[in-house]
């Protein structure tokens, strides 16, 4: 399944760097950013920054990081991905953000998300559907990215897999992985064993030794 719909995102150029700036620039509400521009002979980069609002709008979008975006830099539309989201490990805070230039011509790789579809009878029998890989690695045509890749697992009993030479690439689109890696499992249910209950005749309780037995158990043992 295709894209159908190319989202804007709407940056301006800016000129000032350094931590100091960009601390500041993020009190004041803009997030700093990077676009590679690689339709220019020379790979030029362009420092950006957008609204914190406007990319919070765009992060929204299901699936926006695996997206063909239309970026608007000064009212100047490029199209592009998102090559990189640095964010607070703690406040989860976006901090910078990187895109990457693209041409209708060029082949870009990237990776797509993989997708459960169907119910796996396995799973009603008791076993555990495992997503062994979340994502796949794949090179296409910027207009032939695909917004995700179905694994139909509605056919897989407990101890079936699928492998990702099984799955169904969209036409245009190269799988960049090792096609015997296996992406979905169903595994056994866990069996806990049960404690063996004792033989015939053990004695399960702790002994109990009388007062007296303990004094001359101890006299023996000094």
């Amino acid at each position: 399944m295709n894209q159908k719909e190319i989202v804007t995102i709407m940056t301006e150029k800016r000129e000032n760097t350094g931590k100091e700036i960009m601390k500041k620039m993020r009190k004041q509400g803009w997030i700093p950013g990077v676009y590679y521009a690689s339709e220019s002979k020379g790979g030029n980069t362009i420092l950006l920054k957008m609204q914190e609002s406007e990319l919070k709008r765009v992060l929204k979008v299901h699936g926006v990081t695996h997206h063909l975006l239309n970026i608007s830099i000064d009212g100047e539309i490029h199209r592009g991905i998102i090559k990189e989201i640095q964010r607070n490990p703690i406040k989860e805070e976006v901090l910078h953000i990187d895109f990457y230039g693209v041409r209708a011509d060029q082949k870009i790789t990237l990776t797509v998300p993989l997708i459960i579809r169907g119910e796996a009878p396995g799973v009603k029998a008791g076993g555990i559907l495992e997503l062994v890989m979340q994502e796949i690695e794949v090179e296409c045509l910027p207009d032939a990215i695909p917004e995700f890749i179905e694994v139909d697992v509605s056919r897989l009993d407990v101890g079936d897999s699928i492998h990702l030479k099984d799955l169904k690439i969209p036409e245009g689109v190269t799988l960049n992985e090792n096609i015997e890696d296996v992406a979905v499992v169903v595994t056994p249910p866990e069996v806990i064993p049960e404690a063996a209950p004792p033989a015939e005749g053990e004695v399960t309780e702790p002994e109990v030794v009388k007062k007296g037995e303990k004094k001359e158990k101890e006299a023996e043992e000094e």
